[in-house]
């Protein structure tokens, strides 16, 4: 995995700098070039009688020097990495867009960002800027959330549903495995619902229906990876029921994972676009870092 430009959009709220703190560690594995990406939005309130135009192009400005001093700050702290690092500050109606644009006109690698911002709790609401920036980024995009202390990547999860586009996340978990000698622990979810005819007899699983469903799916899992998986790797496998979401993001949680890669799209393709998809509230609810990962061309 090579990742020679990292972006970084920042707004300097506590949230934002214990992303920085992540991808700072990050972009030292990797040398990496930093961008630090800060979006002014504008006419967050509305510009009354009171408050012409031209003062409130002349309180942006001022506003903008303010961030400026921010964004020094930042660029001092990724510079005692030895890192490379520009600063961007740029003007928008929409923080996602500002850095949706970005992403456009610039090669980037990979973006750092937040799951929460000076919002807080709003970024559970619908169209958050993590959320878009994730469904729509050309770039591969890894979420901090706000719990994360350490830089640490020991456990990396992955969630298979047999596509192609599962299959290229499992080759980016195993290159970052790889990287950091972690253990690869690789998670399929049967999210096929039993017949509630089925309760009445004591039949509360879809494995006492089939006992042996586990095992194949197992072996399945171990024949759709054996191309990509060093044999030296420390790997372990999972089938779970349920819905896949709660599921990946569960035991993601019991078993302390570090890192989940997760392709943004699955069997349902561009059905990944409708709010609510598996790779969206995965990012939403994990309490680890998620990297979401772009179908390979």
């Amino acid at each position: 995995m090579t990742i020679k430009k990292i972006l970084i959009p920042v707004d300097f709220s506590d949230f934002s700098n214990q992303a920085l703190d992540y991808a700072l560690k990050l972009a030292n594995q990797f040398q990496s070039d930093i961008i630090l990406l800060h979006a002014i939005v504008l006419f967050q309130d509305d510009v009354g009688e009171e408050q012409r135009l031209q003062e409130y192009e002349d309180w942006i400005n001022r506003r903008e020097k303010s961030i400026q001093t921010n964004m020094d700050s930042s660029k001092a702290k990724a510079a005692t990495h030895g890192l490379e690092v520009e600063t961007v500050v740029s003007r928008g109606v929409n923080a996602a867009d500002v850095i949706l644009e970005y992403l456009d006109d610039h090669p980037i690698d990979l973006v750092v960002m937040g799951t929460h911002g000076r919002t807080g709790l709003k970024h559970l609401l619908l169209g958050s800027v993590a959320e878009k920036v994730v469904r729509l980024s050309p770039a591969p995009v890894m979420t901090i959330h706000r719990s994360i202390r350490e830089f640490k990547v020991e456990k990396i999860l992955v969630p298979i549903d047999f596509s192609p586009y599962s299959q290229d996340a499992a080759d980016t978990a195993i290159e970052l495995a790889v990287l950091f000698k972690s253990s690869l622990h690789l998670i399929h979810v049967i999210e096929q619902d039993i017949h509630p005819s089925f309760y009445a007899a004591g039949i509360e699983s879809i494995f006492q229906i089939d006992k042996g469903l586990k095992d194949r799916v197992i072996e399945n899992l171990k024949e759709f990876l054996a191309a990509q998986l060093p044999p030296d790797l420390k790997t372990e496998y999972i089938v779970k029921e349920g819905k896949a979401h709660k599921e990946i993001v569960e035991y993601s949680k019991e078993s302390g994972v570090d890192l989940i890669v997760i392709a943004t799209h699955g069997l349902s393709g561009l059905d990944y676009i409708l709010l609510g998809s598996t790779t969206e509230k995965v990012v939403r609810w994990a309490n680890c870092p998620v990297l979401t990962v772009k179908r390979r061309d």
